[in-house]
């Protein structure tokens, strides 16, 4: 019977010899000590290997690691920078709006003849912008027909029916509108029309420009006071273009007005107080009367 086998036997062999030689090499005198330098040099650089994909691995753990923390402090500044967004649109809305009342409650000096009274706007018709408006002030605050509307800026148009909590209010670019206006730098009278070509523009015109009316792109156009409705000195717009009509005599021009009649939320409405005295007595005229 045999104890070992060919292979076995060989495998043995070798296996004594390596054991010898590490014996041996532990000695750092002894003469067979390069023996265990050639073993070891194979071991050597596989740990070297390992060590070095250990280290790639925990280099890769640190920076998933920075990634994800990374993620979380950007996501905290979005939501730091929307917040201050918001705040900042909310303070420049407010910053406006105060900017208009002070320009409006300067305005009262021009129109000491008029109650100012303010109101929101709550609702307006179709298209990008305010052709036709309803605002929150009715005829129990006073409103009536044909009292003008404005803002700091100018003219907005005026009211044409009014209900007890809300006004029905036209602005100039309205087809159909008109005001009786004066060019700013020689007082020449004008009329401002709405018109349905324009309109969808935000823009209204003059329609007729007499031949020896010098009139021009920046001109400043103001109401006349003529006509019954707006007081004299409300701004309405600029001249934006002079266009020439089918014929040389023909000629009209844009205007674009001072309001933003795309971004309105407020405005302001005139009432006269010489109506409102009139009306006034007349309520005590026929409360007397009655007493008779």
């Amino acid at each position: 019977m045999k104890l070992f086998t060919g292979k076995s036997l060989i495998i043995l062999i070798i296996s004594l010899v390596l054991i010898v030689c590490i014996g041996l090499s532990v000695n750092s005198g002894s003469s067979v000590n390069w023996i265990g330098n050639i073993i070891s040099v194979p071991f050597s650089s596989v740990g070297k290997v390992l060590s070095y994909a250990g280290q790639q691995i925990e280099e890769g753990v640190a920076l998933f690691d920075d990634v994800e923390r990374l993620r979380a402090e950007n996501k905290r500044l979005n939501e730091t920078i929307d917040k201050f967004n918001n705040e900042r649109t909310e303070y420049l809305r407010l910053k406006s709006e105060n900017d208009d009342l002070k320009n409006v409650l300067k305005m009262r000096k021009d129109f000491e003849d008029f109650e100012f009274i303010g109101a929101n706007v709550i609702a307006k018709d179709s298209g990008s912008f305010f052709n036709i408006f309803l605002a929150d002030k009715g005829f129990t605050s006073g409103i009536n027909n044909n009292m003008p509307v404005i803002t700091s800026k100018g003219l907005v148009g005026k009211v044409t029916s009014s209900q007890p909590f809300s006004s029905k209010i036209i602005s100039i670019i309205e087809d159909g509108s008109a005001a009786s206006a004066i060019v700013a730098k020689t007082g020449d009278l004008v009329v401002v029309k709405g018109d349905s070509r324009f309109s969808k523009d935000g823009l209204c015109k003059i329609e007729y420009i007499p031949a020896d009316l010098d009139l021009s792109q920046g001109d400043v156009i103001e109401t006349s006071g003529m006509g019954g409705i707006y007081p004299k000195g409300i701004i309405i717009g600029t001249v934006k273009e002079v266009r020439q009509g089918e014929s040389d005599l023909d000629k009209y021009a844009i205007i674009e007005p001072a309001v933003d009649l795309r971004r309105l939320t407020q405005v302001v409405i005139l009432r006269d107080k010489a109506s409102e005295e009139s009306g006034k007595e007349d309520v005590t005229a026929e409360m007397e009367l009655a007493d008779k």
